[in-house]
Formats: structure tokens, C-alpha cells, sequence
């Protein structure tokens, strides 16, 4: 993966290639597929490029780091070969049959796309992580129907979603972007050729209109929303709809390019391949994706697609050679099944170069079996030739058992329902010694857990499904009340998630003793006047919101301000990248408080419990439910030495519930038969409501220190 790690990052589109007239061979498809009178290599040597710019990008992102642009270019291809398809039709039957085209698509793409979410689905049961098992199974439901890339980027900007693994469908994403523009494609040509004689416009020239409008919005969408998110943007379809529309307009100029082009043509060809492979050796993971730089390998295939109109020329030729050709010819299936091979083996024997080139090289035997013995005989099938018929006797079957894979999937991992009981939690070590509470991580077995490992990442505070906490695109502040909400006494709670995961408790808190909870809390993001991090970038959208938040907090004018942040460093360059140091931080966490302080609002610091976790904790209570004593591990307080020394040098409050996290500095997974531990090293709903009590304790000191009323 890139260098920040965005998620899928690197997947290609498919390729698209139409069954021949029946008693057509190979040659006879492709020609019926562009529209023209002549095969081209070149763009089959094309794709073969982008499939094995992606594939070595898989195996060894150090080595190309840049290798996702392949991505890009295979867009560019799918929206030539889809529009010089739609146009050619016109032409020859002066109407489009959306039947026809979509009853292609289905026959093209969903059997073998079924069979390698299949495979996905096995992988997945045998080799990952069994706490997986559920949002893998929505995700193939997801690729199923077309929709995956949308999940993927709720996914990418989800605080509660990091301690997922890279999905065994991801690459799916991009078949995804491509299905939606499939829907919206040939119906938009219908409107125009409907329009058209309407307007007494040309078709070709109002579809060049309508198309470079798509392609100049989709663009500048794509700028904007990579700026401000690019996790997200990565994967959403609006932000790439101009790159098949650049190839859209390749196809659409195909009859002016070869009198156009000249002799240029060979120069042509050739710098768009070096725009191509440039783009996927000095491009890294830090360039914010797909935005302007996007340009360089969409323009690269364009000018490829361009400069081969009469034939192969310049570095065409090359493209044109009998391997490229080949590799091109396989290169669906070859991405299909590349990545839940690469995922499963890296589970299982850990990343590297060694273990990823090794995956890669096997995956080309089930694509190679897959594209001669699935997706050639369907697809050239006589049996289908009707587009209802094959509708319904293709898509719908393999659709449906798709779907129904990743159901099952779900279904196994969705673990038991929690019915039982209060859980004595915490409460577990009263009346312990230091010497037996230091030793309860040795504590192997309970006769129950809760929640069930397997739906930790659900054992959440209410504030999330409330949305009272900003995500990292938006600076807004969103603010949730809790407690009892009428009470004049007011708290807010300020920080990330590592602040909010109290809610639970201050809730029940302000509830009883007559205490409005506010929370002011973003993902990500530390109570600070400091360059926070996110990613090894500047967190820009955590300072706006700082910003914000101060201000609803000082016009608020609170009883006290309780705050706590999982991160003890920051940039001290606005410009830098990197994880950042500890003064920049300290500095901020101080400007902020002593703010508050100068304003006469009391703040309290509550500690974080730890920085990190050596993997996921549920996880490895899954599978180690009789030797729990595997799972513990040593705490890191580097953010809650921080809060303390500065808390002192500041004369704040602070509120400690480490030693009933971590007792003796070590850190069960389970506490008093409940899971201590959710995404990360945040604290479950469940564990934290039994931390009440001492919570309250310490809140009320907190109180009677700043002279507050405590009912």
C-alpha cells in the first residue's frame, strides 16, 4: 500500500471486450468491440502495462511505489472502448439497444467476477482474521452488487473501522466505478440522440459537449474533495468519472485524429507511454489521489489511445509485441485474482517483496483458467445471444449466488448475542491486593465474554450512532448533550475519540448528580493549538475545527471542561510530514488550556489509557478463549505522561483510571469476564460502564477542588 496507507489504493479497472458475432474469432470480437476495421495490440499491450503496474505495485510498493496509476489508465481505456462501442452501434443501426449493451456486460464480467468472489470468500474463511469474517462478508455482498467502493470509502474516513485489514475484495472498487458508469453512460448517449435532431445539433458535436462538461466537473470535484479528503475520494465515482471521459473523447475525436496527428503520431504514442511509466516511478504515496496529478497518466493514455488511430507507432509498437498482448488478454481475470491470493498469503506468511511477488506470480494460473475456461465460453456462447435471455440465465444466477457467498460469510462471523447479564468488569478488583490485581493479566479463561469478540468493533458509546462527533473531512463541530440535559451544571467533553469513549459513563454520571454533558470531540483530532497529524501529513481540518471548538466552548462558558487525545506529538512545520514531535504538541495542549483557564473555566485532564496496541486485542481473544494471558500486553503512556507533566506545570486536575485498565502496568484483555478492548487500544462501552463508580469518585474530587456543586 502507499506510504499513508489509503486503503485499495492501486486497483485496476477491468478491461472490457465484447463476444464476437457468432462464428467470429478472436480478432473478429475486437473489431466488432472498437467500432473499427482493424485490431489494435497496442491497446491490449496497453492494459498489460496497466495490469502489471498494479500488480508490482501489490507485490513491492517500494520498489514502484507509483505503480496505482494503472488504475487511471485503464479508466481512460473502458471509457474509449465503451464509448467508440455505443457510437458504432448508432451508426450502424441508428439506435442503441441498452438490452443489448447491458446483457453484454453481464455476460463479460459476472462470471468470472462470481467465481473469484468465491474464491474471495474461501480465502477469507480460511486464512483471516476470524473478527473479519463479518465486514467481509458485506463487503463481497457489496462487490456483488456493484457498490463496493462507496463502503470502502465510509470505510477509509471511519475512525472505528482502522483495526481493518485490507479487504479481500477492494480491488473491487474500481469494477464498481466502473459498473455505475456503465449505467449512466448509454443512457446518457440515448438523451443526446434524442435531443439532438431536436436541437438540429450534430450528435458527435453535442455528444463532445455533454461529455467535456461531465469530464470538466468530475475534474474539478476530484481537485476539491482529493484537497480536503483524499482517503475518501480515492474511491468514490465522481471523482473519476472524468477520466473515462477522457477517454470518451478520444473515441469520439477517433475519425479527425489520424489526418489530425500526422506524422506526430509515433511522438505521440511515445510520450504517453513515459507519461505512463513516469507517473508510476516517481509518484508515491503522498500525493493526494486522484486529484491534478491524475492527469499525468489519463492524458498518458489518452495520448496512446491518440497515436495508435492508424496503427502502432513509436513506443506503440512495443505495446504491441505478442507478450504485452497477451498479459492484456488475460488481464480481467489476472486482476481479479491477484489480490485475495495476495491478501491471504500475506495473512498468513506476512508481508514482504518474497511473499508478494510469490502471490502475484501464482495468481496468474486461476486467471489463466478462469479467462479459458469461465469468462471465453460464456462469453462467446451462442446459448445467450439474446439479451434477455442472457440477462437472466447469466446475471441473474451468478449475481444472486455471489450475494448469497457473502451473506453466508456474514452470517458466521456475526458472533453470539449478548443476553446475558451485568458483567463484573472492574468491579472485579475491589478487594484486591496490588500484588493479585498485577497478576490478574495471567487470568486464562472466564466462563463468558462480553461483548463477543467477534462483535467488539459494535461495542461502541451512543454518541456514534448519534454522529456527535466531527469526522476528519469537516472542521464544523458536532455536538451531542447528554446527562441530564436540563441541568444548569454543564461539562464538556473535548478531545478525539479517546475523550468520548467516557460517554457511557459521564452519561450515567450527569444522569444521577445533575450534570449536562456536552461532547465537542473529533476523530483524530487532540484538543490543541498545534499541527496535528493524520496520515504523516498535516491535519488541516483538525485546526479549522480547533478553532471552532474553542469558540462553542468559551460562548458555552461551561462548569469544566474534561479533555483527553490519543496522540502526543505534532509538526512543528505546518509544511512537514512525518509522525511528529512531543513539544508541538505540548505547546498547543498548553495554548488551549491555559485559554480556557484565563476565561475561568476549569479544565480537568482525564489520562489516555494507552498508546497502541501490539494487534487486535478481540482478535486475539477469538481465538485464545482458554489462554487469554496471550493477549495482554505492556502499557505505552507516552500521551498520558505528557497530559500529567503539563496538567502539573499548569496546576490541572486529572482524572486516572489507568491502574483499573492496566493494573501493575500491565494490560489484561479481559477484566472481570468483560473485553476490555474494541478498535485499537479504545476502551469497550461495556468495560467502561463499569468503571462508574470510580470515574464518579474522582470527578466528584475534581468538583469539590474547582468549588463546584455536587449533588
Amino acid at each position: 500500500m502507499s506510504s499513508h496507507h489509503q486503503p485499495g489504493r492501486g486497483d485496476l479497472a477491468t478491461a472490457t471486450r465484447e463476444a464476437p458475432a457468432p462464428g467470429g474469432g478472436r480478432r473478429a470480437s475486437r473489431r466488432k468491440e472498437r467500432g473499427s476495421s482493424a485490431f489494435r495490440p497496442d491497446i491490449e499491450g496497453l492494459r498489460a502495462v496497466a495490469v502489471l503496474l498494479v500488480l508490482a505495485f501489490h507485490a513491492a510498493p517500494k520498489l514502484l511505489p507509483g505503480g496505482f496509476v494503472g488504475v487511471d489508465v485503464f479508466f481512460v481505456i473502458s471509457g474509449f472502448l465503451i464509448t467508440s462501442l455505443l457510437v458504432h452501434e448508432i451508426d450502424k443501426n441508428g439506435r442503441l439497444s441498452l438490452a443489448g449493451f447491458y446483457a453484454r456486460r453481464a455476460k463479460r464480467l459476472l462470471p468470472a467476477a462470481c467465481l473469484a468472489l468465491l474464491a474471495a470468500a474461501g480465502l477469507t474463511y480460511v486464512f483471516l482474521p476470524i473478527t473479519q469474517r463479518s465486514v467481509f462478508g458485506g463487503d463481497i455482498l457489496a462487490a456483488a452488487l456493484y457498490f463496493v467502493n462507496w463502503r470502502l470509502a465510509d470505510r477509509s474516513v471511519d475512525y472505528l473501522a482502522a483495526d481493518v485489514m485490507p479487504s479481500p475484495v477492494q480491488h473491487f472498487w474500481s469494477l464498481a466505478v466502473e459498473e455505475q458508469f456503465y449505467l449512466v453512460w448509454p443512457v446518457l448517449i440515448v438523451l443526446a440522440l434524442w435531443i439532438a435532431p431536436k436541437i438540429r445539433v450534430a450528435l458527435p458535436r453535442l455528444l463532445a459537449v455533454v461529455i467535456s462538461l461531465v469530464a470538466a466537473v468530475s475534474l474539478f470535484y476530484s481537485v476539491v474533495h482529493t484537497a480536503n479528503s483524499p482517503e475518501a475520494a480515492f474511491f468514490v465515482t465522481p471523482t473519476r468519472f472524468w477520466e473515462l471521459a477522457v477517454g470518451a473523447i478520444v473515441a469520439l475525436a477517433l475519425p479527425h485524429l489520424d489526418v489530425f496527428l500526422g506524422g506526430t503520431r509515433a511522438v505521440i504514442s511515445t510520450l504517453g507511454v513515459l507519461m505512463i511509466l513516469g507517473g508510476g516511478y516517481f509518484i508515491d504515496g503522498t500525493f493526494a489521489w486522484p486529484g491534478y496529478w491524475a492527469l499525468l497518466p489519463t492524458l498518458g493514455a489518452a495520448a496512446v489511445l491518440a497515436g495508435g488511430v492508424g496503427g502502432p507507432a513509436g513506443a506503440g509498437r512495443l505495446l504491441a509485441l505478442k507478450p504485452l498482448v497477451w498479459v492484456g488478454g488475460i488481464s480481467y481475470s489476472l486482476y481479479l485474482w491477484h489480490w485475495p491470493l495476495l491478501v491471504a498469503a500475506q495473512a498468513e506468511w506476512g508481508t514482504g517483496t518474497k511473499v508478494g511477488v510469490a502471490a502475484v506470480a501464482v495468481s496468474v494460473v486461476p486467471a489463466w483458467l478462469s479467462h479459458k475456461l469461465v469468462e471465453n465460453p460464456i462469453r462467446f456462447s451462442t446459448a445467450f445471444a439474446r439479451p434477455f435471455k442472457a440477462a437472466w440465465a447469466v446475471g441473474l444466477p451468478f449475481t444472486a449466488v455471489a450475494v448469497a457467498c457473502g451473506v453466508l460469510l456474514a452470517f458466521i462471523g456475526a458472533g453470539s448475542d449478548d443476553k446475558g447479564g451485568p458483567v463484573a468488569g472492574a468491579a472485579m478488583l475491589n478487594g484486591m491486593n496490588s500484588q493479585q490485581q498485577g497478576d490478574l493479566w495471567k487470568t486464562n479463561r472466564y466462563p463468558t465474554v462480553r461483548p463477543d469478540p467477534l462483535k467488539a468493533l459494535a461495542d461502541i458509546p451512543e454518541a456514534y450512532p448519534k454522529k456527535c462527533q466531527a469526522n476528519q473531512d469537516t472542521p464544523n463541530v458536532a455536538s451531542c448533550d447528554f446527562g441530564d440535559t436540563s441541568a444548569p451544571t454543564v461539562v464538556v467533553m473535548a478531545g478525539d475519540s479517546k475523550m468520548l469513549q467516557w460517554e457511557p459513563a459521564l452519561d450515567a454520571i450527569g444522569k444521577e448528580h445533575g450534570i449536562h454533558i456536552v461532547t465537542v470531540t473529533k476523530s483524530s483530532c487532540a484538543f490543541s493549538d498545534s499541527v496535528t497529524v493524520l496520515n504523516d501529513r498535516a491535519y488541516k481540518s483538525c485546526a479549522d475545527w480547533n478553532k471552532n471548538a474553542m469558540a462553542k466552548i468559551l460562548e458555552l462558558h461551561p462548569a469544566m471542561v474534561l479533555t483527553s487525545q490519543n496522540s502526543a506529538r505534532a509538526l512543528s512545520d505546518p509544511a512537514g510530514a512525518g509522525e511528529g514531535e512531543i513539544p508541538p504538541m505540548r505547546d498547543g495542549m498548553e495554548r488551549h488550556w491555559t485559554t480556557l483557564q484565563k476565561a475561568g473555566i476549569p479544565v480537568t485532564v482525564v489520562l489516555n489509557n494507552v498508546n497502541g496496541v501490539p494487534s487486535p486485542v478481540y482478535e486475539c481473544v477469538a481465538k485464545n478463549r482458554s489462554k487469554l494471558s496471550t493477549c495482554a500486553f505492556d502499557s505505552n503512556y507516552e500521551t498520558a505522561d505528557l497530559q500529567t507533566e503539563l496538567a502539573k506545570k499548569l496546576n490541572l486536575g486529572v482524572i486516572d483510571l489507568n491502574p483499573m485498565i492496566c493494573p501493575g502496568g500491565k494490560c489484561p484483555a479481559v477484566i472481570g469476564s468483560a473485553l476490555v478492548y474494541r478498535d485499537g487500544s479504545h476502551i469497550t462501552a461495556t468495560y467502561v460502564k463499569t468503571l462508574v463508580p470510580a470515574l464518579q469518585d474522582q470527578l466528584k474530587r475534581e468538583f469539590e477542588r474547582n468549588k463546584l456543586t455536587w449533588k
